[in-house]
């Protein structure tokens, strides 16, 4: 079991925490309600829209985001980061190679890899994971969000 460090609630009632996950990398976790599930903007349970059917007690509570959260991160072996690292490196080096043709892309593979650094993870409330990674030489102020299926495959990249 992955252990939670620093478990903390932000602005919208959602679980923020820190975790060691396996290889010692060190994230910040963050737990996402479903999307049915949202608190309003400011975080006031009281004033939950009746018209969108959520009560107040139907959304989850510290223990039970933590429970999810942890479940969820129990799934990333070592084995799979690795895994996740070396696709989400080469599809940035695929993605850089298309727009210049020029570039040895052996070269920038290599540069990607040694900069790219798991920053965090986003647990969905039905256990799904997004992967946040930051490459601060290569790609400086943005952050690679590398969404992953139900198999821990990379279903979707996105570079903000």
């Amino acid at each position: 079991m992955i252990d939670l460090d620093d478990v903390d609630t932000d602005e919208d009632g959602a679980l923020t925490a820190t975790a060691v996950l396996p290889g010692e990398r060190r994230v910040t976790v963050e737990y996402e309600f479903d999307e049915e599930l949202e608190r309003p903007d400011d975080g006031d349970v009281d004033e939950v829209d009746d018209d969108e059917g959520v009560e107040p007690e139907d959304l989850p509570d510290l223990d039970a985001m933590q429970d999810t959260v942890q479940h969820a991160l129990a799934r990333l072996t070592e084995e799979i980061l690795d895994g996740r690292e070396i696709d989400v490196a080469e599809e940035l080096a695929d993605a850089a190679q298309e727009d210049d043709e020029d570039l040895d892309y052996d070269e920038l593979l290599q540069a990607i890899r040694e900069d790219l650094v798991l920053d965090g993870v986003i647990v969905f409330g039905d256990g799904g994971l997004t992967l946040l990674y930051v490459a601060a030489s290569e790609f400086p102020d943005l952050v690679i969000y590398c969404l992953l299926d139900e198999d821990l495959e990379i279903d979707d990249l996105m570079v903000e």
